[in-house]
This record gives C-alpha cells, structure tokens and sequence, in this order.
C-alpha cells in the first residue's frame, strides 16, 4: 500500500505558481537574455560598456542577425556624454553581399536619430557614424534587409532540411572612435562612414562627397584628408573644396596625403567633392587625425595651398610624405626668415663666412637667400660651435635649436650635437610672389632629394666632374657672383643640379642664356663678349643636362623638372 501525503490547498497553489515561473525563466532563458555577451561596446577611453538588448536573440548570439532576426536595438546602461570628434564604429561581419544595414542613433528608444543604410560588402567592415547633435547617447538599433530574390532563396534553403540558423551577418564589436569620414579599402576589411556618396560622374571619372569634412574633432592633430590608389596615372585627381586643387597620382607611394591646413577656412567647408580617374583605380578617400607619429606628413605642394601660418604664428611645417626625414617650412615673411636662418646660410654657403658664425653687424648689409636648404650635418655643426664659443644666438635660432632637437634632426650628446644622416630643412617664405614661391619650392626640393639620396647625389656629382672646365666656366662664374663658396665641388654639384631642375628642361636654355646672362651683364658689361663665346659653344647643353637630370627623377619619384610635387591649384580657364 502506497500511503500518499496530502498538501494544502493554498501550499498546492503557491507551488503551481513557482513551477510556472521556473519554467518561464527556462523558456525566456532559452529564447533570449536581455544582457548582452557575444560582443562588446567600448567607450573613448576604451572601457567596456554594460548595455542590454531589447529583442530576445539568444544568448552568446545577441550580436548575430538572419532570417527572423532582421531588428535589435542595444541599449547602454547609462547615457553617455561623448567627446566632441568621436563617432560610433560598428565593427560587422557580412556573410551576405546583397545585405542593406540600417543604423540609427539615440538617448532614448523614442528619439532616435534618421535611419543611415549601407550597401555592406562581404567580408569585414567598419561603419563609422556621426552622433545626434546635442544628445547624449544610448541607443543603438540595427535592421538589415536583402532584396526579396536573395532573402526567399536562402529561407527555401533552410526550409530543405537546414535546421541551424543561417547567419546573415553579425556585430564584431562596438567602439566610440576618434571621427572618420569617408571611405577606405584595407587588407584587413573596409571602412566606411556615414555622409558619404560615391557615383559615375561621367565618362571613366567617380564622384565622392564628403559632408562636413573637417568637422572639429577634438584630436591633438588636424585631420589629413587621404588618397590611395592603385595605378599611376598622369590625369588628375582633382578635389572640390571652396579652391579646386589638382592631384597627381603618380606618388610612388600611390597615396596622396592634405592637411586641413591646406584648405582655405576647413572648418567651415560643408562638403568635399573628389573626382577620380578610372585608371587611378581609387581604393580610399577619408579625412582622418593622423597618429603623431605620422602627423604633418604631406605633399610639399601642400606649402603653396591654403592660408599659411596662422594669426601670431611664424611659420607653418610639414615633413614630405616621400622623404619624412625632410621637414619644409613656410615663413610668414622674409624678416622672420632671415631671424631663422640667415646667419646658417652664410655659416654654410657664403664665401668668407663659411664654418665660422657671422655677427649681426656684418650681416646685417648684406643679403641672405630668399629661400633656404640644409642638411642636418650643417645645422649640428652650426649649434655645436655656437654652443662651444658661447655665441649668442638670437632667440629664433634659438627656438629652430629646440625644434630640430624635438623632430630628431639633431640630438645632444657629449661636446656637441648629432645628427639624422638623411636630415634635411628647406624653406620658402609667404612673403614670395606665387610663381616664385613655385620655383623656389621646386628649388629647394631638389636640393632635399641631394641630401637625402645617396643615388641622387651621385648622379649629380658626376654630372658636375663630367664637365670640363671649359663648360664650368661661366657656372663658377655665375655662382662666384651670387656670393657661393665655388671651391667645394659639393656645393657646386647640388647648386648645378638645382637650377638646371627648377623649371621644366625645354625652359633651361632661355633660362641661362637670356635670364641669368642679363643679371650678370647689368654689373659686368666687361664680360659680354667671353659669354657670348661661351653661349655659342655651350648653350645646347643646359637643356641636356637638365633632361638627364628629368629622366632620373620621373623615373624615381613620378615627377621631374619644373614641378617636383603632386598638389596644385587649378588654373582658371
């Protein structure tokens, strides 16, 4: 006999009460949980975020979207206020090339922002989007959808027989990063932002649109605007931002690096527009705060753009994106130039001055240069015996000292100063008219690829010794009269180079035969007659010697002779 215990009318309810909700939280348990697991969501600091999702996708695959998983919203735990210059960056991984996401931001479920889809490729992809003005962040919801022939295939194929679900797509993880706007193409997947459109803009040319390009970021360095491209070509890239600026791709790093700065009034531009070759093969444009490490990195054209050193600042500077080692400044006037560098010029190219440290009073009538160069070897030279004689130096020389110590041009070290081998400055001054500041930048930069290219340099000293001195006469002639030192060949050889490549070859024997002869003629007439000999014999060669000098350089850095950068303003029809 089986005895049985009998249970209390209101005991046998409060269990049936307690049974069902065990087996409720089992089947919630098993359909879904509102804390979210599979992924993370990191704020600028980088600190994971505690957040929730609002659908009941299962747990451990909160993150994962497919048939009858097309919608889910996650929502921090707390709002976030979120620095000005960051973005949202949804790090996904598409099965699906067909797939459309749609995102939308929010400090509430019921103030969401507008909805921003995208065309997602397979594969990796990051999507950068812009924050609601004015709104602390909470929300984050994500739909996708693929066209209805892609979706119902896929379905019927499950409906065969496949009884795991079929994923779609899924979020990687969640970031508040520094701004990005654009779009790139990288080994490790794509990036993309929102307030970007790219379309034909007619016969092998794209058009890209970038909105509020250079919206304030908060980063410590100015955002770059960034080209890569995958061919050479000789037709421009050309880019629309209050001034038309002409790019050439034909870096040998197939990439073209702007700084804002280049731009007129960045800050305030609404859009960016880039038109781009077909045959360039453009992979990505985005505007982007570079790491310091790479920071003022660009195309010396870049000198010649924008609005120069700003309001109570001396000068402006970037490093050149093909040789970094060489840093190129931009003065804001002749005076603050020569505050900077006059004194170096003669301790390094004036004859009677050289290796010894001019004074003011012996400098002062006497002119400098208009635009400068120097390798660093000359400029720990420079300090170091300034510091060894105790030699006041004015306080711009200075501040360039401390500069050059900052950048790693020059370093400290027992009894004087060392130096980066491949270290170069070079100079120009705002104060120069535009067509002089292009050649002198053209100038200086081929004295900067001498310093800082041992191939280089023995291309041009061997120019230079295969002369015979018949043919170096008026050369030493014309740079004895321009105050040079024309006992080092060195010298010689980097100023030959240098002329002969600041202006494209076909101008170079108009150049020395009309031009410089004039300015020699106008304090020597007692020299017409030996130069008129001299022309009759030689004049040919200097459009030689300058196509020589053109081949090697198109042939290495994807310029030559007469422009020796990529960047340009567009000349009016």
């Amino acid at each position: 006999m089986i005895s049985r215990t009998r249970i209390p009318k209101n005991a046998a309810f409060s269990l049936l009460v307690f049974l069902f909700i065990v087996n409720l939280i089992t089947l919630l348990g098993s359909c879904g949980s509102k804390t979210v697991t599979s992924f993370t969501w990191a704020s600028p600091e980088g600190k994971s975020l505690a957040f929730t999702q609002s659908e009941d996708f299962p747990e451990g695959r909160e993150n994962r979207f497919g048939p009858g998983r097309e919608v889910n919203s996650y929502r921090l735990a707390e709002a976030l206020s979120v620095p000005q210059g960051f973005m949202l960056a949804a790090e996904i991984e598409t099965a699906n090339k067909d797939l459309v996401l749609g995102f939308s931001l929010g400090s509430e479920t019921k103030k969401m922002g507008k909805e921003v889809r995208f065309a997602a490729p397979k594969g990796k992809t990051r999507l950068y989007l812009s924050l609601p003005a004015g709104q602390s962040l909470k929300v984050m919801r994500l739909s996708i959808s693929v066209p209805a022939e892609a979706a119902s295939g896929q379905v019927a194929e499950s409906q065969a027989g496949e009884r795991e679900f079929e994923e779609w797509t899924r979020i990687e993880n969640l970031a508040l990063l520094p701004a990005f706007r654009g779009f790139e193409a990288g080994k490790e997947g794509y990036r993309i932002s929102d307030g970007i459109s790219m379309e034909k803009a007619g016969s092998g040319t794209s058009l890209i649109t970038i909105q509020r390009p250079f919206a304030p970021t908060g980063a410590p360095e100015s955002p770059v605007l960034v080209l890569r491209y995958s061919q050479r070509t000789e037709t421009d890239i050309v880019i629309e931002a209050g001034t038309k600026i002409l790019a050439k791709p034909m870096s040998a790093n197939r990439e073209i690096l702007i700084p804002a700065g280049a731009f007129h009034q960045a800050e305030s531009l609404t859009s960016l527009r880039i038109t781009a070759p077909e045959a360039a093969q453009l992979v990505s444009a985005y505007i982007e705060s570079p790491p310091s490490s790479q920071a003022h990195r660009t195309d010396p054209g870049a000198l010649l753009l924008g609005d120069g050193p700003g309001q109570g600042q001396e000068y402006s500077w970037y490093r050149w994106d093909l040789l970094p080692s060489v840093i190129m400044f931009d003065f804001s006037s002749y005076e603050v130039q020569d505050a900077y560098l006059k004194r170096l010029a003669f301790f390094v190219e004036k004859q009677g001055f050289v290796g010894r440290l001019a004074t003011n009073q012996e400098m002062a009538p006497l002119h400098g240069w208009n635009a400068h160069d120097y390798r660093a070897e000359d400029l720990a030279r420079f300090f170091a015996l300034a510091e060894k004689q105790d030699f006041a130096l004015n306080p711009q020389e200075l501040r360039l000292r401390d500069f050059l110590l900052d950048q790693g041009l020059i370093s400290k070290r027992a009894g004087g100063y060392g130096f980066a081998r491949d270290g170069v400055i070079i100079s120009i001054s705002r104060e120069s008219p535009d067509y002089l500041r292009r050649t002198f930048l053209t100038h200086e930069l081929s004295h900067a690829i001498f310093f800082a290219d041992p191939r280089y340099r023995k291309v041009c000293t061997d120019l230079w010794k295969a002369m015979e001195a018949e043919e170096k006469w008026f050369w030493k002639l014309y740079f004895g009269w321009m105050n040079y030192n024309t006992a080092s060949s060195y010298l010689m050889a980097n100023e030959v180079q240098a002329y002969l490549v600041q202006q494209a070859p076909r101008r170079a024997e108009e150049y020395f035969t009309k031009t410089l002869v004039d300015r020699l003629m106008e304090n020597h007439p007692e020299l017409e007659k030996p130069i008129a000999e001299y022309m009759e014999k030689f004049s040919a060669r200097f459009e030689t010697r300058a196509r020589e000098l053109d081949s090697w350089l198109r042939s290495s850095y994807g310029f030559g002779a007469g422009l020796a950068y990529f960047l340009r303003i567009a000349v009016s029809d």
